[in-house]
Order: C-alpha cells, then sequence, then structure tokens
C-alpha cells in the first residue's frame, strides 16, 4: 500500500502530520471549541457555506468532495487534490462549488468533521468497483457508508 505524508509547517502544530492512503484523501478541519460548546462555531462562523469536488476519475473510479465546509479557504484540499491529480494523466481534478456527479455512482464512505462538513469518498461502477459491495470494502472504521446524493 502506498503511503502519502504531508508535514505540516505551521509551528502551531509542531511535528503534525497528515497521512494519506493511496488514492484516498483525507480532510481533517481543526475547529477550535469554545467554552465546551461546539454549536457556538457553527452558529457565529462568518464564511458562508463551500463545496468543492476532487474528481480523480476517468482513470480511477473514484471522486472525493467536502460539502458544508465553513471556513476560510479549502486551500488544504486543493493542494492534496493537486498532488493526487498530477500523479495522473487522466484525472478531471479540483472544482470549487461543486460535489461528485452521481451518475453511475455506487455510493462513498463518509466522514464528518469537527466543523459539521462532510467528506465523501465516492466510488462508481467499473471493473475494479461492479457492485455496492466491492467499494464498500474501501470504508474503514472512521467512516459510514452513504448512497449516491
Amino acid at each position: 500500500m502506498t503511503m502519502w505524508v504531508f508535514r505540516s509547517r505551521d509551528p502551531r502544530y509542531p511535528g503534525g502530520m497528515m497521512a494519506f492512503r493511496h488514492l484516498r484523501i483525507a480532510f481533517a478541519v481543526s475547529v477550535p471549541v469554545l467554552g465546551g460548546r461546539r454549536d457556538i462555531k457553527k452558529k457565529t462562523s462568518p464564511f458562508s457555506e463551500q463545496q468543492a469536488l476532487c474528481d480523480l476519475r476517468p482513470g480511477t473510479p473514484q471522486c472525493t468532495d467536502i460539502r458544508k465546509f465553513k471556513g476560510p479557504t479549502l486551500t488544504t484540499f486543493q493542494s492534496v487534490c493537486g498532488s493526487l491529480t498530477s500523479a495522473k494523466k487522466d484525472a478531471t481534478g479540483y472544482k470549487e462549488g461543486a460535489t461528485c456527479p452521481i451518475t453511475e455512482m455506487l455510493g462513498g464512505c463518509q466522514t464528518t468533521n469537527g466543523d459539521g462538513s462532510l467528506q465523501t469518498n465516492w466510488f462508481y461502477k467499473s471493473d475494479k468497483y461492479k457492485t455496492e459491495d466491492d467499494a464498500k470494502k474501501e470504508c474503514d472504521s472512521n467512516t459510514s457508508w452513504v448512497g449516491p446524493q
């Protein structure tokens, strides 16, 4: 299994790292907890809700999207997508303001981030994923299987 490792250069997180399994995108958003109430941040966020996708098709039958993101920027997601798509010559890539298309989508592995945003790795009908059960095997213990949406 190939492992992608990115080390944080942010002085607030010395030695922090993010690891990505081959062709899987992980996106974590750190949200400070204000007085133990997570709902305060959601209600008072000055940012409007954003969404974006990273499409690895047609070469790889996977597309990952972020929905309900309320932060200043999706730069981390965009950068990781750029790294993955640069290794592939036949990937569609990053697009802001869009979610993954549902045509031939089998479903996906979804994670709810600390800020309430949803990251979903969607899998598409292909030689690699012939059935929904084939795609479900990609989910790990930190994700939930969801149908096309």
